[in-house]
C-alpha cells in the first residue's frame, strides 16, 4: 500500500540522515567546522560517479516540453477541485513554516554566555542535534504507519498540525530555556516524520496524475515567497517562530476543511464534480 511505501521511504531517508549527522560531527569535531562540508563534496563526486556509471537515463517522452497549456491545466483542476487547493495550501503553510525552522533552530538552540562585558555565543554540538532531529523524523513515519491503519490520513493530520504549532510555541514563550525548545523541536521534527507520508498518500490519492507535478509546484511559489519574506524582514527569533505558529494553525483549519470534502465523497453527500478524481490508496 501506498501508507508503508511512504512510511518506509522516510524511515530510509531517516536512517541516512542519523548517520550523516553522526559523521559530520565527529569530522567537525576532529577537523573544524568546514571538514565536513569538503567531506559531502567527496562523497557528492563518488555519488555521481556510481550514478553515471551505473544507471540507465528514462527520457520518457522526448518530445514533451514545459508549455503554457499545462500551467493553465494545473490552475483549472485548483479553481475547481477545492481539495486539491487545500492539499496545496497546506503544503505552502507546513513547509514554510519547516523551511524557516531549519534555518532559525541553531540560533534558537545557541545559548548566550558572559565574558566581561561581551555577549558572546557558545558553540553547540550541530551533528548530534541534527542526528536527534531525524531520529524524530524516523519515529513520525513510524507513528504514521501505525496510525494510517486505525485511522484515514485525512482525519488524523488535524490534531498533528495542531501538536507541531504547539511545539514551536516553546521559543516564544521561553527563550532561554534551550532544554524545553529542544524537546519542542523534536516533537516538531516528529510531526515532520508524519507529514511527508501523509501529504504523498493524499496527493497520490485526490490530486490527477496528469497535473500533479505542475499543480504542486504552482504551489511552491506561495512556500518559498513565505521563506523569503521571512528572511527580508530580519525578524527577531520569537517573531519567527510566532509566524510558524500562526501558519502550522491555519494548516490545522484548513486541514480540518480538506476533511469535511473528503468525508462528504465518501458519504455522498458532495457533488460528483468534489469528488471527481479521487483514488483508492
Amino acid at each position: 500500500m501506498l501508507t508503508d511505501l511512504f512510511s518506509n521511504a522516510v524511515l530510509g531517508n531517516s536512517l541516512v540522515a542519523i548517520f550523516a549527522g553522526l559523521v559530520a560531527q565527529v569530522v567537525a569535531t576532529h577537523y573544524g567546522f568546514i571538514a565536513p562540508f569538503s567531506l559531502s563534496l567527496l562523497l557528492l563526486v563518488v555519488t555521481s560517479g556510481i550514478i553515471c556509471c551505473s544507471w540507465t537515463e528514462n527520457y520518457g517522452d522526448v518530445s514533451g516540453n514545459v508549455r503554457l497549456s499545462s500551467i493553465l491545466q494545473g490552475i483549472q483542476v485548483i479553481r475547481h477541485d477545492p481539495k486539491v487547493l487545500c492539499l496545496g495550501l497546506i503544503q505552502s503553510l507546513f513547509e514554510g513554516s519547516m523551511y524557516s525552522f531549519v534555518l532559525e533552530w541553531t540560533p534558537a538552540l545557541t545559548p548566550d554566555s558572559q565574558i566581561g562585558m561581551k555577549t558572546v555565543r557558545e558553540n553547540i554540538p550541530h551533528g548530534w542535534i541534527f542526528a536527534s532531529f531525524m531520529i524524530s523524523v524516523m519515529l513520525g513515519s513510524r507513528i504514521f504507519k501505525l496510525l494510517s491503519k486505525v485511522y484515514s490520513v485525512e482525519s488524523f493530520m488535524r490534531p498533528i498540525f495542531g501538536i507541531a504549532a504547539l511545539s514551536l510555541i516553546i521559543p516564544i514563550i521561553a527563550p532561554k530555556n534551550q532544554s524545553a525548545i529542544f524537546v519542542g523541536f523534536l516533537v516538531f521534527e516528529c510531526c515532520v516524520g508524519l507529514f511527508w507520508p501523509a501529504m504523498g498518500v493524499l496527493r497520490s490519492k485526490y490530486v490527477p496524475e496528469s497535473t500533479r507535478a505542475t499543480v504542486m509546484n504552482i504551489f511552491r511559489v506561495p512556500l518559498n515567497l513565505i521563506v523569503i519574506i521571512l528572511l527580508v524582514q530580519d525578524l527577531a527569533l520569537p517573531s519567527v517562530f510566532c509566524c510558524c505558529v500562526v501558519f502550522l494553525i491555519l494548516c490545522c483549519a484548513v486541514q480540518h476543511r480538506f476533511s469535511q470534502l473528503s468525508t462528504k465523497c465518501l458519504e455522498g453527500e458532495a457533488d460528483s464534480e468534489t469528488c471527481e478524481g479521487i483514488r483508492p490508496v
